[in-house]
């Protein structure tokens, strides 16, 4: 008896063995993306006081595109995405897409400069009755000019899709229709025959005009209000598009189809960060730091392969230095705020001892203000403390930091 139960234990212990094998040979590897998040926006404006539900300010959108940046999501284009799909490939690590409808001048004025800056690509899906010229634009018109669409589209980092050519509900100057029948959608009694030649002729328009303006093929349609009709698609196929998206929240799977794609509204109220705030693990670790020649330490975070610090036990390292920035903490606005070549006045929570486990932590989603600007940095909030990057607070607070491999030592000069 004894003998049979030594026997099964000792066959338990073998699957459990060859169970931990076979999940040891696969820990290394990152499982592939399959799901894609796409975010919407339409209008930006500069005045906060002006937003809606379809707009939010420029500065929400830079803070957007510096998070995407700091945490390295990369931005695809739905040309990408096609060629992707054309070759069984699997989504990049990190994989999302920009897009915006509409085609509102602010498209150009403020969101293309700052997907220069910030390295990101959009699409953008225009109404492409309400594109004119240079030459014969109204004063007043909010939309863009075919001349600032070629400009974008020629950029790279910019490609042009369709919201109709002029199906946006023009009856109700654009908004919801109060019947109902919004955008593409079949109208009461319509035959087939007769929505391919209404839609179909109007689709075709708008993807001449924007082929004729930029060069580039149409690949990308944007349902007006998100209205899906089942009889559009033939004519979507018949005019080459591609990729095609709703308006419904929710992730992607491109890899299952391109068709009817899901995305979330981007808010005043809800945010990148908000909804792509990060979860990882921090392990407690010591960062060696040599600050002007003057070699010193300091406790710090692992997470994802990036060591994170104090805020304040940086400001006391650096309190006698040229340097030198205050830190506050805004807990109306639940962010931390810096001050640059500022005396700092130590509040004796400074160089704390860190615990000894590892800790899940999440990404700060509130920006952090500097002299009186706001950035969106890659930031935790571990045990009630802000930790950071030491290069990114040197941007913040100008002073420079360098890594020398050979000694493992941060090199900050302040």
């Amino acid at each position: 008896m004894q003998t049979w139960i030594i026997k099964k234990i000792s066959a338990i212990f073998a699957i459990i063995s060859i169970i931990s094998l076979s999940m040891l040979g696969t820990a290394g590897a990152a499982p592939a993306q399959t799901d894609l998040t796409i975010l919407m926006y339409h209008d930006l404006t500069t005045d906060p006081n002006d937003t809606d539900s379809m707009t939010i300010t420029a500065e929400r959108f830079r803070l957007d595109m510096e998070f995407l940046r700091e945490f390295n999501y990369i931005s695809l284009l739905p040309s990408e995405l096609v060629a992707m799909a054309q070759s069984n490939q699997t989504l990049p690590e990190k994989s999302i897409m920009i897009t915006f409808d509409d085609g509102y001048r602010s498209n150009y004025e403020y969101a293309f400069p700052t997907l220069q800056y910030t390295g990101m690509k959009a699409v953008i899906a225009v109404i492409a009755y309400n594109m004119q010229s240079e030459a014969t634009v109204n004063a007043l018109s909010s939309s863009l000019t075919w001349e600032q669409i070629q400009e974008m589209a020629s950029s790279g980092i910019v490609e042009i899709g369709t919201h109709t050519y002029n199906l946006h509900n023009p009856k109700y100057q654009g908004f919801t229709a109060p019947d109902g029948i919004n955008g593409i959608m079949r109208l009461p009694g319509e035959s087939q025959s007769a929505y391919r030649l209404r839609v179909g002729s109007d689709l075709q328009t708008s993807i001449q005009l924007i082929e004729q303006h930029t060069g580039q093929p149409v690949l990308y349609f944007s349902y007006p209000f998100g209205a899906y009709d089942s009889w559009i698609q033939p004519l979507l196929d018949e005019y080459g598009i591609r990729v095609t998206m709703l308006t419904n929240a929710g992730r992607a799977k491109p890899m299952v189809s391109l068709h009817c794609m899901p995305r979330y509204r981007i808010t005043m109220q809800q945010s990148v960060a908000s909804l792509l705030q990060q979860t990882t693990i921090a392990f407690p670790t010591v960062a060696n730091i040599s600050v002007n020649g003057s070699s010193g330490t300091l406790p710090a975070y692992n997470i994802d392969g990036n060591n994170y610090v104090r805020v304040r036990d940086v400001a006391l390292l650096l309190k006698d230095t040229a340097s030198s920035f205050d830190v506050q903490w805004n807990n109306t606005l639940q962010r931390v705020e810096l001050m640059s070549f500022t005396p700092y006045t130590p509040n004796g929570t400074e160089n704390k001892p860190l615990s000894c486990d590892s800790r899940v932590v999440q990404s700060l989603t509130e920006p952090t203000a500097a002299d009186g600007t706001l950035h969106m940095v890659a930031a935790y909030n571990i045990d009630g403390y802000t930790y950071y990057k030491l290069r990114s607070l040197g941007d913040l607070c100008c002073f420079q930091v360098d890594w020398d491999g050979a000694s493992h030592t941060i090199l900050v000069t302040a």
